[in-house]
């Protein structure tokens, strides 16, 4: 599948380089290993026309520090025109209440600022990295898209 959905990147890319941070990202993202199913037309929304491209990588104490860190520190992630995340946990199993109130406290974000996401989606992977930091184990990848004029 992960070289399935790098076909498709390039296919809905043609000019995005494959050793860039962003392709590695989003073949990450809907590749193999995401405990939630990712849908593709999500990757078609995502990679619209004039966009420009982040990689956010947050290591916190929980999951929802990783939420609250994106929110404070990261105010441009708000005014995306998409994100896509996912959560890497420091082990199995997954804690998915944890992983449901950092969704929450973004969603909480959200509705004071014009809702517009195209795509908000997110996932999971179970010990994606090794945890280099045993102070802030939890992580958290976000994947924005912002539009330009000519």
């Amino acid at each position: 599948m992960t070289g399935d959905i790098r076909e498709h990147i390039k296919k809905l890319s043609p000019l995005m380089a494959e050793d860039s941070e962003i392709f590695r990202e989003l073949s990450t993202f809907f590749g193999d290993g995401a405990k939630i199913e990712t849908n593709r037309s999500d990757l078609s929304k995502f990679l619209g026309r004039k966009r420009l491209y982040r990689i956010i990588r947050i290591a916190g104490t929980s999951y929802k520090d990783c939420a609250y860190q994106l929110i404070d520190n990261y105010p441009e992630a708000m005014e995306s025109l998409g994100m896509l995340r996912y959560y890497k946990a420091p082990s199995a199993p997954i804690q998915w209440e944890e992983i449901e109130k950092a969704e929450i406290a973004l969603g909480g974000e959200l509705t004071m600022n014009a809702y517009g996401w195209m795509p908000d989606a997110w996932t999971a992977f179970e010990n994606r990295d090794p945890v280099v930091d045993a102070e802030n184990p939890y992580g958290l990848v976000a994947l924005l898209a912002f539009g330009y004029d000519d």
